[in-house]
């Protein structure tokens, strides 16, 4: 990742017109890039590999016991990985925890732990199923157990191009995914470029467009590598039109296995098809990002999910990930499990969501079935916020906003409470709000806002997505302003607009505050919290760090309502970049409404008229 991007492509470029035409074949094991590929169903002759993970038990074990957690470990293809005696134990994600791994393989097999850490690794040298069981015990010695199992063998491809096959295979009962599929890149990333119809493609690009494709001598599985070589398949000479036809009439059991399928995502489908007593068990359906880096991290084109490892949606250990999930926390697991945000989106009821521990991967916002939405994204273009406000051209944006926004309507919060409902207070997140100027309990006025949300093209994506020219920790699917490795800010994209610029610190234009001194923008909005926080326990109310994270004297009123909603509101990060003057007027509004006098000293931005 760290390479001079220029040179590795030169480099490339020059290897694949050095190669020329490829005969693939199923014997090049000692230059093959050891690649797993996440998933409970493998292809046989294939590395498996699982990351050892762990919840601590609660104050009450027998309430909250332990749990083991096994993660589907991707080894992907920038890793270089040449012998599994070079791999190298990651740290492990879960402190005070201590994990031992056992192997049950599968009849006639041979299998033992190759790696035996933080990480296991066996080879699925037959075909059949593997348990693969973890112990983890927490620093308290609570333990817990899970078993994985896995499934080894064969692949078997488009039943529609497969000349011995009876049936469709795949569609015969999955039918319903035929459409979606056949809109998404995957569904032509072997026959378009044979075509000629992309800029650059050439025999090293066949492994990651097409299904099965693994070199390496153990790996003899029927994947699109072997059946290659059994046909005497060679990548053209020339690219052009035609050459995807003439390899679906010449080599059908080939091009059976050409392009992204199901079984290059869910595993491969034999014993899954043709074994009915435990299908359900023989196939994949995890979310797991390794299933999508065994091609989409290969440096210098493919940088997603190393840049995805550094993001908060990658922190194994996030409170956003490991609290708010199990069936009792049904309805927070939209957001904090990605699981549950799926089922969301699909409109599964509360009482059949999955509530299970999962981060937010590539799958969760990205649809692998469809490519109706650009980049194949869930969520596109329109989103409805909780106070009612439906934002349409979001963009991209959509998919950030439908999560990263307060989850309470204001109005309905503090106007209820004031008649003796429940007082909700707004969620940790509160940028899609400010992004649009609303969200804030106003006391039915309109505020001063900001320019962000009107002139930032696709709102969110445009600053947290974009590239920094100086470093490669920032912007992409990091999603970082500022690096997570050493705290780079990427200020490269604010000097678009703001000429000048070295620092998310600006200097605010006037003292909004009142303590007679211009800061920057944050200091004055933290001066400006720090004056409402006084008046709030002036008034009996007491600020806690934890939930419920206010305590309210009785008989309170909209007015305090509203105050204690806007601090909450106010305090999640970045306020003060999203939407300066929204923020500013709504602390100075509601610090006159709470103590009947503006801020005093203060440069007040008052609502309009």
């Amino acid at each position: 990742m760290k390479a001079p991007k220029l040179l590795i492509a030169v480099g490339t470029l020059l290897l694949l017109l050095a190669v020329g035409t490829l005969v693939v074949t199923g014997q090049g094991g000692e230059e093959t890039p050891i690649v797993t590929t996440a998933s409970r169903a493998v292809g046989v002759g294939t590395y498996v590999a699982a990351e050892a993970y762990g919840l601590p038990a609660g104050a009450d074990p027998a309430e909250q016991p332990a749990q083991a957690i096994i993660l589907p470990y991707g080894i992907y293809p920038a890793m270089g990985l040449m012998a599994i005696e070079d791999f190298q134990q990651p740290e492990s994600a879960a402190p005070g925890f201590t994990f031992a791994w056992s192997l049950t393989p599968a009849e006639d097999s041979s299998a033992t732990l190759l790696a035996d850490g933080v990480v296991a690794i066996f080879m699925a040298d037959v075909p059949g199923q593997y348990s693969l069981t973890l112990t983890a015990t927490d620093a308290n010695g609570n333990t817990g157990e899970k078993t994985w199992v896995v499934t080894a063998s064969n692949y078997v491809g488009n039943g529609f191009l497969h000349p011995d096959k009876a049936r469709d295979e795949c569609l015969e009962c999955h039918d319903d995914k035929l459409e979606g599929w056949s809109s998404t890149g995957h569904a032509i990333a072997l026959s378009a470029g044979l075509d000629g119809e992309y800029d650059h493609f050439g025999p090293s690009c066949v492994s990651c467009h097409s299904t099965g494709y693994n070199t390496m001598a153990t790996a003899v599985n029927d994947g699109f590598d072997d059946r290659a070589a059994a046909a005497g398949w060679t990548f053209p000479e020339t690219l052009e039109p035609g050459n995807w036809d003439a390899m679906v009439a010449e080599f059908p059991d080939v091009a059976a296995l050409a392009n992204v399928q199901c079984e290059a995502c869910h595993g491969p489908g034999e014993a899954h098809i043709f074994d009915s007593s435990r299908r359900d068990r023989m196939i994949s359906t995890g979310l797991e990002y390794g299933v999508c880096a065994q091609c989409h991290a290969e440096e210098p084109y493919n940088l997603i999910p190393q840049q995805w490892e550094l993001s908060g949606h990658a922190d194994k250990n996030a409170m956003a990930f490991t609290y708010p999930i199990g069936e009792e926390e049904a309805e927070c697991v939209r957001c904090h499990s990605g699981a549950g945000y799926i089922d969301y989106l699909n409109g599964v009821s509360v009482e059949d969501t999955r509530t299970n521990y999962q981060v937010i991967t590539c799958a969760v916002c990205h649809d692998p079935h469809d490519g109706s939405n650009p980049s194949q994204l869930r969520v596109f273009d329109s989103v409805t916020l909780p106070d009612g406000l439906e934002v349409a051209e979001a963009g991209p944006a959509a998919t950030c906003m439908g999560c990263h926004n307060s989850r309470v309507d204001p109005v309905a919060s503090v106007e209820g409470a004031a008649s003796g409902g429940y007082f909700s207070t707004p969620h940790y997140s509160t940028a899609a709000e400010l992004m649009n100027a609303t969200g804030g309990y106003t006391w039915g006025l309109t505020l001063p806002t900001s320019t962000h949300g009107r002139v930032v093209d696709d709102s969110c994506i445009s600053c947290h997505m974009a590239n920094s020219p100086d470093q490669d920790t920032v912007g992409g699917h990091t999603f970082a302003m500022v690096s997570p490795v050493d705290g780079a800010e990427n200020v490269a994209v604010c000097q678009h607009c703001h000429d000048g610029a070295t620092s998310f610190a600006f200097e605010a234009r006037r003292d909004y505050d009142g303590d007679g001194v211009i800061e920057t923008n944050q200091d004055e909005v933290a001066g400006l919290r720090e004056l409402l926080a006084g008046a709030l326990t002036e008034q009996g109310v007491g600020i806690l760090d934890h939930y419920p994270y206010f305590t309210l004297p009785e008989g309170a009123g909209a007015d305090l309502y509203g105050a204690v909603y806007n601090f909450k509101f106010t305090a999640s990060g970045g306020t003060a970049v999203h939407n300066l003057r929204y923020v500013v007027s709504l602390l100075q509004l509601s610090y006159e409404r709470l103590t009947g006098e503006p801020v005093p000293n203060a440069v007040i931005l008052a609502p309009a008229m």
